[in-house]
């Protein structure tokens, strides 16, 4: 019985870790919006023109495409890179180029203290999103 205490109380703080530490992570990543005014198919990137300029994006494999209440039945459909095209309006969940490393004491010279950005402004996508419904026009 106390060994079946002690795996419960182990199992426990394992994911308590583990959800701590994910959450923490998830600070690192902030949403950009904008309208795509560029699509590179060779280098897999986007740029997002926006009230504030011009941002490139890098899109990964494993990048999620989807398109909000796009189906029969308001649901999300997941697209791929050729989905994302010139005058889309997107929102994108981006994390500095080399992902939460990024953020680490030795890489600190790289990241803008004033606005939490990259100074280089490379960015990579961990998801794109477009919504389908309503439209202005």
């Amino acid at each position: 019985m106390k060994t079946l205490k002690l795996l419960g109380t182990l199992a426990t703080a394992a994911i308590l870790t583990t959800t701590l530490a994910t959450s923490a992570m998830a600070d690192f990543d902030f949403d950009v919006q904008g309208q795509i005014s560029a699509v590179d198919n060779a280098n897999k990137t986007i740029t997002i023109s926006g009230p504030g300029g011009a941002l490139t994006i890098k899109v990964l494999p494993y990048t999620e495409i989807k398109g909000d209440d796009c189906g029969a039945f308001g649901q999300d459909i997941y697209g791929s890179f050729k989905d994302l095209t010139v005058g889309k309006f997107v929102k994108v969940e981006a994390v500095p180029y080399g992902g939460y490393n990024a953020y680490n004491q030795s890489n600190s010279q790289a990241i803008d203290p004033a606005t939490g950005l990259p100074k280089d402004m490379q960015l990579t996508a961990k998801e794109i999103e477009w919504k389908c419904y309503p439209r202005a026009y």
